[in-house]
């Protein structure tokens, strides 16, 4: 039962108190399906239209919940900033806004109801009547927006009726039907009382289009039913995408504009525009205008501007200047068709004066505001030891030589009146260095402290940016000498060493050697000290007998000079410790210290027992051994012998273990000669789906589907992928494998076994066999987008002519077509694309022709794809949209091959980020991989 007490603003400020930074932190309501969407290589333009009905055909739900991962930030490679984005930004790369998306957050699939909340078919509405009669009514508005009323009371309509407008109109129907217990007129008459209330509310269908990461239809509770909720739920607002012209189009076809930033900003919005009604639909258009801001602003980041919007509008949203701001010098850097970079100085100290002229931008702009360089400033700085409070304070006019001591509270008792230093900043800025003596100014009292002579005439007028500079008779004979203790002692490290301190000195102040046990384990035949030889740079090392200080022996005993480090020692340290090293296919290779008992076996569980590429393995022992008892080098052997390792090496008895002797060292590797069969796995809609092992290192995918027993009649081959390991060496066997997608032709490769589009299959690849969805989504620039049944030999235009035929605005020459393994071609009316189950038909506007042309970036990113090609976007930004560099990118080799022929590389040092014009190939090259075998 749904409580509809609350008011229309605390239903929304539930949905969006999750939001992060700005608490815009949605929570996405579950999603019912999703229309199959386009790869993330080629997001698709926003239609001209919504249209003004629902598709009559349910989306598929194979591609439900599917979404773009996070882009990362391509740090690699770029040895500059990425050009036109701001540094110091506290928000995404992107811009303002983008990143308060997050659809990753616990989702809220329940809310409250709110007054204004519009009735639809399907909700129901619970009457509850007490007193001296007692009904409990479940009242359901019916799929033509009627609620019929019991004992032939007729039926209202509902259509555009709000919660809050039907409560009365129901008291008045009640009081007819029961008009001897209720009266609408007058309540205090009444002998029955009516409660009315929402039961059971259908959750809306809701689509969302156009620059999203995931656009599809949703289904969203009533009371989580806006704007901003189902744009979280739809993965948030594509960097591409505009936060400012947000389009509502409803079902009887308005259409209302939504203002993201009125909410980011300002925490306003206009609840009826972000309120979702059933069978609305959420366009994301591009965003035509972005300009950063950069320097000493509040919020330096990339922001969107609309309409006539100029500098005064950006200001406002960085938040305006910070204190640090210079504003008169700020610079706009603008790229400029033919001519490149400029940059034009301009002053926008004035600009948020309303009556001051606006400052126009375009799209790409840079604003820099300048930091305020003060070159003359009105304080005076003292410093040094001599003083209590070293700083700077303000210059006044007047301000003397005692008056800025004052303010530092006085001279310390240590300090050293002979000299003080005064540096002056002279009218043409340079330096210039005068000398005093402080004790013509001040002298101490019989208490010791420092008072004012009363010679005004050596009391030194100051100026500003003075700097007084008073040091400490401490400080001139080197403050604090330091001594260190090192080894075998109970509280090594330094200790500040004290006039004639010996070394029985600070042994005894370091804890001594007063423990019996400790005292054993000290080796006090010899100790050293390491001092600095004078007048060099060298040091010197002084033994002395550590037994004969302990003994209090005045001849063994010495004083200590700045510097010295004393390292005493322990019998453990001069002994030969004994190991074992164990390295190869073991969890924790490295050496071990040797205990007696010490077993192969106990040594593995030690080493964290085998890593998982261990298949058929043995152990390689390298033991030294004395030839004849001879102790000299030479006459060391080190024979080597194999020892089969079981994979029940625990269970072996104690007497059949292998005993380790000290220095052994153990190197655990898979049987030579033997490998381990390559294993590859098929999943989806295949007869015996599961993990097969390859006849032969040619075996291809063909071959392998006829192992598993071909495929099911539910199958999909032109949907089918086949993920790959990357052959790159793993630091860390447990770690997740790195792997890509190939896309395939699987129906030609099992049309045409061992053809060219018959692959190799290799050690560890996954090949998947989507279900095949019987549909085919028509968008874009249709008079009415849907999800078609797919029929084979139905053409293209066919399917057009189902939605309701082209807008007259249509582009026809570059309709695109998205194929089930994600492929995307144009399809022209000469050059018909081939259409199966899953296909996508894109068609664009005339004026959106030019957008659709796409960039292609292959090699080693986390997500290579075929993009949609943005006018002026650097090489960064594409980078970015596949997930930045993968670990195995060899950021020092980027290859661009132009649509002309011609190519850029990227040259060793040198920042990389041009320009990518439309129908080129970016090529990332991966590192030279090692050869393990």
């Amino acid at each position: 039962m749904m409580d509809t007490s609350f008011g229309c603003a605390a239903a929304l400020g539930k949905t969006l108190v999750r939001c992060a930074m700005l608490c815009v932190l949605l929570c996405a309501p579950t999603k019912w399906v999703s229309a199959q969407t386009p790869p993330a290589a080629a997001p698709s333009a926003a239609p001209a239209a919504a249209p003004s009905a629902a598709p009559a055909a349910a989306p598929s739900a194979a591609a439900a919940g599917q979404s773009d991962s996070s882009r990362s930030t391509v740090e690699q490679g770029m040895s500059a900033t990425t050009p036109g984005l701001p540094q110091g930004s506290t928000d995404s790369a992107a811009g303002f806004g983008y990143d308060s998306f997050r659809p990753d957050v616990a989702k809220i699939t329940e809310g409250p109801i709110d007054e204004l909340y519009i009735l639809s078919p399907g909700d129901e509405v619970i009457v509850s009547i007490w007193g001296e009669l007692v009904q409990k009514l479940n009242l359901v508005v019916s799929d033509e927006g009627f609620i019929d009323l019991p004992d032939d009371g007729g039926r209202i309509s509902t259509s555009g009726v709000t919660l809050r407008e039907l409560r009365p109109v129901l008291m008045q129907a009640f009081s007819q039907i029961y008009a001897s217990y209720i009266n609408a007129a007058d309540p205090s008459k009444s002998t029955a009382f009516v409660d009315i209330r929402l039961g059971k509310v259908r959750p809306l269908l809701v689509y969302v289009l156009g620059e999203v990461r995931s656009p599809g239809a949703y289904l969203i509770g009533a009371g989580m039913a806006n704007v901003l909720n189902a744009l979280n739920n739809a993965g948030g607002v594509r960097p591409s995408g505009t936060l400012r012209e947000v389009k509502v189009r409803r079902s009887n076809g308005d259409t209302e504009t939504v203002d993201l930033y009125q909410f980011f900003l300002k925490g306003s919005l206009d609840l009826n525009a972000v309120r979702m009604k059933p069978n609305d639909y959420i366009i994301v258009p591009l965003k035509t205008r972005s300009v950063a801001i950069e320097g000493e602003v509040r919020r330096p980041t990339r922001f969107e501007l609309t309409g006539s919007e100029g500098m005064r509008e950006l200001l406002d949203f960085a938040g305006g200047f910070t204190p640090e701001a210079y504003p008169k010098q700020a610079q706009i850097v603008r790229n400029e068709p033919g001519k490149g970079e400029t940059v034009m100085d301009i002053d926008v100290s004035t600009v948020m004066d309303p009556s001051a002229t606006n400052i126009a931008l375009q799209d790409g702009d840079r604003v820099r505001v300048p930091t305020n360089v003060q070159v003359r400033r009105r304080v005076v700085t003292v410093g040094g030891d001599g003083v209590v409070r070293p700083g700077t304070y303000e210059w006044r006019p007047g301000m003397t030589m005692r008056d800025l001591i004052d303010r530092a509270e006085g001279l310390r008792e240590y300090a050293f009146t002979e000299r003080a230093d005064l540096v002056r900043t002279e009218d043409d800025f340079s330096k210039s260095l005068t000398t005093f003596a402080l004790n013509e100014l001040f002298q101490k009292d019989a208490s010791g402290k420092y008072v004012f002579t009363g010679n005004s005439d050596k009391n030194i007028p100051l100026r500003e940016m003075d700097e007084v500079f008073v040091q400490s008779s401490y400080g001139l004979v080197g403050k604090d000498k330091f001594v260190t203790l090192a080894g075998h002692v109970k509280q090594p490290g330094p200790t500040v060493l004290a006039t004639n301190m010996t070394l029985a000195d600070l042994i005894f102040l370091r804890g001594g050697f007063q423990d019996p046990a400790f005292e054993r384990a000290a080796y006090k035949d010899v100790a050293h000290i390491i001092r600095k030889v004078p007048g060099s740079i060298g040091e010197q090392l002084i033994p002395f007998d550590l037994g004969a200080v302990l003994r209090a022996d005045a001849a063994a005993d010495m004083e200590l000079q700045d510097g010295d480090v004393i390292r005493l020692y322990s019998f453990e340290d001069l002994s030969m410790k004994r190991t074992v090293q164990i390295d190869g296919l073991v969890k924790k290779p490295g050496a071990y210290p040797m205990v007696d008992g010490l077993t192969l076996e106990d040594l593995l569980v030690l080493a964290g027992g085998l890593r998982p590429d261990a298949y058929k393995v043995e152990a390689v022992v390298a033991r030294v051994e004395a030839d004849g008892g001879a102790s000299n080098e030479a006459n060391h052997t080190a024979p080597t012998f194999v020892v089969p390792v079981p994979s029940d090496f625990l269970a072996k008895a104690p007497a059949q273990r292998l005993p380790v002797r000290p220095f052994d060292r153990i190197t655990v590797r898979n049987v030579l000669g033997w490998e381990p069969l390559d294993v590859v796995s098929v999943t989806g809609e295949v007869l015996y789906p599961g993990n097969y092992s390859l006849a032969s290192k040619d075996e291809t995918i063909s071959s392998l589907i006829k192992k598993a027993g071909g495929l099911r009649k539910e199958g999909l081959p032109e949907g089918a992928a086949v993920r790959r390991r990357r052959n790159v060496i793993a630091l860390d066997p447990s770690a997740p494998t790195d792997t890509y997608e190939i896309t395939i032709d699987l129906a030609a490769a099992l049309a045409e076994p061992g053809g060219s589009d018959d692959i190799v299959l290799k050690n560890g690849d996954e090949i998947n066999i989507p279900t095949n969805p019987g549909t085919l989504e028509v968008r874009g620039a249709v008079r009415r987008p849907l999800v078609l049944q797919f029929k084979e030999g139905r053409t293209l235009d066919e399917y057009v002519a189902m939605c309701g035929g082209f807008l007259d605005k249509a582009d026809r020459e570059r309709v695109l077509v998205f194929a089930a393994n994600n492929v995307a071609r144009i399809a022209k009316p000469d050059r018909p694309v081939r259409l199966s189950a899953g296909s996508v038909i894109d068609v664009p506007l005339i004026k959106e022709s030019e957008w659709l042309r796409t960039v292609d970036v292959s090699g080693a990113v986390m997500k290579p794809a075929r993009l949609q090609w943005i006018e002026d976007a650097p090489l960064g930004y594409y980078l970015n949209m596949c997930g930045g560099f993968s670990t195995t990118a060899d950021t020092a080799k980027i290859v661009i091959h132009l649509p002309d022929g011609g190519m850029l590389t990227k040259q060793e040092g040198e920042t990389f980020n041009p320009q990518v014009p439309a129908g080129s190939t970016v090529v990332i090259m991966t590192k030279p991989q090692v050869d393990t075998k």
